[in-house]
């Protein structure tokens, strides 16, 4: 609302400036002013009637929310941060096809899962969008390059070389078999061993 738009009593004062001293005793210009007398009066009304109505919400059995309504909505608040960016996977003519950063790992981690003697630590996914030439169009457009950085830790006594071979094989697999693009670069850090 622009400045010149707020509305005006006939003193000239606006229903903020009265609004904003609801609180306080009336001030020597409201005092003597029908305008803004007229005014406290309807806004003390509506302080009261929205105080009334917080308060009878706050005791109706009807209006609690049910157990664990808390709790679901900040684990969608999470989910919302832990999803992180999203990955454009294919731009097309018809739209793009976007898949986010969780998603991917959770593609990632269940391969891992697959692999005996391996625990998941961490990852971490980079894109990159390669240029395109001058003869492609969006519907030929090359696919983005994934790096993958994933970090696990390996079973003591696994032939660790071998095993992250499989990890690295299983990843390559998963990842077209999912989502329909190349894996890219993996890059797989042992960094702990666990006792079995």
């Amino acid at each position: 609302m622009a400045l010149e738009d707020v509305p005006r009593l006939g003193c000239g004062r606006s229903i903020d400036e009265v609004w904003a001293g609801i609180d306080q005793p009336p001030t020597g210009h409201e005092e003597h002013c029908q305008y803004c007398q007229t005014a406290r009066t309807r806004l003390q009304r509506l302080q009261e009637a929205t105080v009334a109505l917080r308060e009878s919400d706050l005791h109706d059995p009807e209006l609690k929310p049910r157990p664990g309504l808390t709790r679901a909505i900040m684990d969608v608040a999470r989910a919302e941060v832990r999803r992180g960016n999203r990955l454009l996977v294919r731009t097309t003519d018809h739209g793009t096809i976007e898949i986010s950063e969780q998603a991917l790992d959770s593609l990632i981690r269940i391969a891992a899962t697959a692999i005996p003697g391996i625990h998941s630590r961490r990852c971490r996914i980079d894109i990159r969008t390669l240029p395109n030439s001058p003869h492609e169009t969006t519907s030929t457009a090359r696919a983005p390059r994934l790096v993958i950085n994933f970090r696990v830790a390996a079973a003591a006594g696994i032939d660790i070389p071998k095993t992250v071979d499989a990890l690295r094989q299983k990843i390559r697999t998963a990842i077209p078999a999912g989502i329909g693009i190349d894996a890219g670069t993996i890059n797989i850090t042992v960094e702990d061993l666990y006792d079995v």
